[in-house]
């Protein structure tokens, strides 16, 4: 599983290893640098999604430095790593440097895991924050209705990716740029209720919307969908479900930070003409 690429520039070189190690621990691929020549060669042949530089590398706070090595970076966004001083405090000239020269983070060193996975949830908000639209994963087994509610989904405007079960979810998908998973409860493997409390508990920006029949006429839907509100679903879909509930399902936990009206009324205006009369 690849959650995402980045591009580490360090001319120290055991340093840039073992943050190479501590990337691949978060299941992220690395690729090392060691001067500027040969981030340029990387950039030009290989897309990333993070660059994380060391801002002690020669020359490389300089605005033609840095504006050189981002005319390739495909709108990756630059974390500058910095050195921490003996009192424990972030060098202030290396910070101010790091911002001026335009960093989207600054990550002071050395740092542990806890730090490197805040700076990698920060680098899928940031792509997320610029994708022109909502990216829904659908998670199905029956192949039938899984085309069906990825291709009405598509006719909305979401961005469709989908997985057979919570187990192809979770290692064929990077979650963190997901913003709503639409599941199926009673599938195979893991299953949708433990999917569910585990995409919770570590993509908190996720939205869940929970569907599932009965099991028999004693554990009905209503069971069901009520252990997968309990394991943290934001929205619930009995089965069977026409594709307008469905589209109104995902409409609802969608929530734009700046303006969560308009966007629902856009959803709703999408919803709307598809099912006009």
């Amino acid at each position: 599983m690849n959650l995402g690429s980045v591009l580490i520039l360090d001319q120290n070189r055991e340093q840039a290893q073992r943050i190479s190690t501590m990337l691949g621990a978060q299941k992220w691929t690395s690729v090392l640098s060691f001067d500027q020549r040969m981030a340029m060669r990387q950039l030009k042949a290989n897309r990333f999604h993070l660059l994380l530089f060391d801002a002690y590398t020669d020359g490389i706070t300089k605005p033609q430095a840095l504006e050189c090595l981002r005319s390739e970076s495909h709108d990756a966004p630059l974390a500058l790593m910095s050195d921490h001083v003996s009192k424990g405090q972030l060098m202030k000239s290396a910070a101010d440097a790091a911002h001026m020269a335009g960093a989207d983070f600054v990550l002071p060193k050395p740092f542990n895991q806890d730090k490197l996975k805040t700076l990698l949830a920060d680098t899928n908000s940031y792509h997320r924050k610029r994708m022109k639209e909502h990216h829904i994963l659908v998670v199905e087994d029956d192949p039938e209705l899984r085309s069906d509610v990825c291709r009405v989904l598509k006719q909305v405007g979401y961005k469709v990716s989908w997985a057979a079960n919570m187990e192809d979810a979770f290692f064929d998908h990077n979650l963190g740029m997901v913003d709503v998973v639409l599941t199926a409860v009673l599938i195979a493997g893991i299953g949708g209720i433990e999917g569910t409390a585990q995409i919770k508990r570590d993509w908190e920006h996720v939205r869940v919307v929970a569907a599932s029949e009965g099991v028999d006429d004693k554990i009905t839907a209503v069971h069901v969908l009520a252990a997968a509100k309990a394991a943290g679903a934001d929205a619930l879909l009995p089965k069977p479900y026409t594709m307008r509930d469905m589209l109104l399902g995902v409409a609802s936990v969608i929530r734009a930070k700046d303006a969560p009206e308009e966007v629902t009324t856009a959803a709703q205006d999408a919803i709307d003409a598809i099912f006009a009369r």
